[in-house]
């Protein structure tokens, strides 16, 4: 009971992490030996890293209402609540692109459609209302829970397009409210970020993989964009579409070398010791790889091949060394508070 009371919600990156790995990988190795990666090991894991997180978070909120209030009102950590309904959003996406049953991913889509949006709300106003947060508090991991409004057209807009009559137009009506509002979302608080790094000290220590949140909308919003096209039909604007991807995906490579130099920086400082944030190396480099799988394959291009799999060998070592750092956690410790501590801060 002990980690269900000290749970911290940043534990269901670990699930968009695995997921959006398993989902690359079945885009990519399609159709060869190496797609066991995707169909096995890392598929089962995702199912079992959300079943048994999901049980220990509902126990949390049965048995410690108010640690998990006190964790909601926290400047930071607040944001990370939003990773548990963006999670089931990426798990729906994995689903539907391996033939799962489109009720069962329904399923799933809506449960996490529907905790995306109570999560940017929640989250915001709270944001909105209190006066601790300060300048040099913000780090990309604000973008959570509004930006991750986004990741809904993902698999979202795949139901659409089976849907017919009124549920198709529900169905498009909430994928561009997650577009529209992540989208815009995105675009101001890229600024607030952008000011932060810009007039603040450098983001070091557990906050490091922070920086690569970046990517996460950057890989995200054309993905949303060009599925969303696809599915309306309207294949004459996908050129547009596939311009405006393809200028996020060059966004995506200047960032990728920039947080990778801030990153080898803290390294060699000695500034980046193992925590759950590691998980935030995951996802975004995942949706970075998603998008450069289907823009090599829309544009017909090579050098975006080439670069998807550098991209993919990139995401499985670093979903290796968070899945690794996060075992010996466990084990040895420094993953969850030590019980004294716990017990000193009530």
């Amino acid at each position: 009971m002990h980690f269900v009371k000290t749970m911290a919600p940043g534990w269901f990156a670990s699930v968009m992490g695995t997921s959006v790995a398993s989902l690359a990988a079945q885009l990519l190795f399609a159709g060869t030996a190496a797609v066991w990666i995707a169909d096995g090991a890392i598929h089962y894991t995702a199912i079992a890293m959300l079943l048994v997180l999901g049980f220990a978070a509902v126990l949390r909120i049965l048995i410690y209402p108010r640690a998990v209030f006190e964790t909601i009102s926290h400047p930071v950590e607040g944001s990370f609540y939003a990773t548990f309904p963006i999670a089931l959003l990426v798990m729906a996406g994995q689903w539907s692109m391996r033939g799962i049953d489109p009720d069962w991913v329904a399923l799933l889509w809506w449960t996490g459609a529907i905790g995306t949006f109570a999560a940017s709300y929640l989250i915001l106003f709270r944001l909105f209302t209190l006066d601790r947060l300060k300048l040099q508090m913000v780090t990309p991991a604000h973008f959570i829970p509004a930006v991750g409004l986004v990741v809904i057209p993902v698999a979202g807009a795949g139901l659409a397009a089976q849907a017919q009559g009124l549920m198709r137009e529900v169905y498009f009506g909430v994928n561009m409210l997650g577009m529209g509002a992540g989208f815009f979302m995105y675009i101001a608080l890229v600024a607030i970020t952008m000011a932060r790094h810009f007039l603040m000290p450098a983001i070091e220590g557990k906050m490091t993989p922070t920086l690569w949140v970046h990517l996460a909308p950057l890989g995200v919003i054309p993905l949303s964009l060009l599925s969303l096209l696809h599915a309306a039909g309207n294949e004459a604007a996908m050129s547009y579409g596939l311009l405006v991807a393809m200028g996020f995906m060059g966004a995506s490579l200047w960032w990728l070398l920039l947080a990778l130099a801030m990153t080898v920086r803290n390294a060699l400082q000695g500034k980046l010791p193992f925590a759950l944030s590691w998980w935030a190396f995951v996802f975004p480099i995942g949706a970075m790889t998603v998008l450069s799988i289907r823009l090599s394959s829309l544009a017909n291009l090579e050098l975006l091949g080439m670069i998807a799999y550098g991209l993919m060998a990139l995401l499985l070592t670093v979903w290796f060394a968070a899945a690794v750092g996060t075992l010996l956690g466990l084990f040895r410790g420094g993953v969850i508070p030590p019980k004294a501590a716990t017990a000193q801060s009530h």
